[in-house]
């Protein structure tokens, strides 16, 4: 009611699906395939918070010891960020889980605008009820640090 964007990510039309402004009905276990296309299109339109990312993720520590070969700068670790998350475009995404590839863009782009401000939940059916399922948590919280909101008002706190 005070402007927030609501995006469900559920199978299942819960009351809060039914009230969120976009509801990702994915199929089970799927979940993580939407979330990594909405990483995905924030890498390539530029849409996520360089300075935090720079700032907050040990991307030195990660080129140093897993991409040995490459340049240890900024630009070659989102170089490097934008080729791991390349097979999960908003299509594969559409196959994999059967929510809209268009929808997964919007969200992503939505996502970006609140910014520092995005706040995240997991909730237990997708997390819990799937084999893999905390990949799901990992793939959400890779959105929290794109767009900035790791302890941040509004944002998700780690602890």
């Amino acid at each position: 009611m005070g402007g927030a964007k609501v995006c469900v990510i559920d199978t299942r039309l819960s009351n809060t699906a039914s009230k969120a402004d976009y509801w990702l009905s994915t199929w089970p276990g799927s979940e993580a395939a939407a979330l990594l296309a909405i990483c995905n299109a924030l890498l390539r339109e530029h849409l996520y918070v360089r300075a935090f990312v720079r700032r907050r993720v040990n991307w030195e520590e990660f080129l140093r010891e897993e991409h040995p070969g490459r340049s240890c700068d900024f630009d070659t670790f989102i170089a490097v960020l934008k080729e791991i998350y390349a097979e999960f475009t908003p299509e594969f995404a559409e196959r994999e889980s059967g929510a809209s590839a268009a929808t997964i863009v919007e969200v992503a782009r939505e996502a970006a605008r609140a910014g520092s401000a995005l706040s995240t939940h997991v909730w237990r059916n997708a997390a819990a009820g799937n084999l893999g399922g905390w990949q799901v948590s990992r793939a959400l919280e890779l959105i929290a640090v794109l767009t900035g909101a790791v302890a941040t008002p509004g944002g998700t706190a780690p602890s």
